[in-house]
């Protein structure tokens, strides 16, 4: 069975995905988003089209929406700040995970040895195919529809949870206060109760003289960062109370 036999089925199956995402009318700007390379490879001919291009102009559409977002929803962050946020949002990780949402691996057309060693799952392939069906949804529908597609699944992210990519919420909550001022947050020690080998240690996190948020953990350090996350969730209360 050659390449184009052997992605047969993930043609055919296209109109699913176009119903999924909305898509009106003809499908070939789709069905490029989807073709990776690797199905080119020892048969191209003039004309054939991978998704590359798509993808660099889906990489571009992408940032200046999330950019765009960011920059109207925390007018207080400095440059940093936002650079931060925008590259968490719309990391490699964080995109391989829209993709899956939409099932893209299910759709990917790629060479048959890709395909039989599952490469249509790996994180840097989904992201790629989500980057070009951003660049071809955009091209086949206009910025409006793109927009609505790219928003849909990145609102929740950019109302409450991009700190959920980092690890370092203390880091996220120091790099937020310094667009106020130059003051630094600190975790003062509430308690530390139970046995020796069975603490729980309780701190408070404290800017400007106000406590933000209380955490316990199984050690300072993991308290600290729970309050600091805790903080983060609530930045929209306590924002602009602070540093005034």
């Amino acid at each position: 069975m050659d390449t184009i036999e052997y992605n047969k089925d993930r043609v055919a199956a296209l109109p699913l995905l176009a119903k999924k995402l909305g898509w009106q009318g003809d499908t070939t700007l789709l069905q490029q988003a989807l073709t990776h390379p690797t199905y080119f490879e020892g048969q191209r001919s003039e004309g054939d089209q991978d998704n590359q291009r798509l993808e660099f102009l889906g990489d571009s559409i992408l940032g200046f929406i999330v950019a765009r977002e960011l920059f109207k929803r925390n007018p207080g962050a400095d440059e940093g700040y936002l650079s931060k946020t925008r590259a968490a949002l719309v990391c490699e990780g964080s995109l391989a995970d829209l993709a899956r949402d939409l099932d893209l691996g299910a759709y990917i057309i790629m060479g048959k040895g890709s395909l039989k060693n599952g490469e249509q799952n790996r994180n840097s392939i989904l992201a790629d195919a989500f980057e070009a069906v951003t660049g071809a949804i955009y091209l086949a529908q206009g910025l409006k529809p793109v927009e609505d597609f790219l928003l849909t699944r990145f609102t929740p992210e950019l109302e409450a949870k991009v700190g959920d990519r980092y690890e370092d919420y203390k880091g996220l909550i120091q790099m937020l206060v310094q667009t106020l001022d130059e003051r630094h947050v600190s975790y003062p020690l509430l308690a530390a109760e139970g046995p020796s080998h069975q603490r729980t240690f309780t701190v408070a996190l404290v800017y400007c003289g106000k406590t933000l948020a209380k955490a316990s953990g199984p050690s300072k350090k993991e308290a600290e960062q729970r309050a600091a996350r805790l903080a983060w969730q609530r930045r929209e209360e306590w924002l602009p109370k602070v540093g005034r």
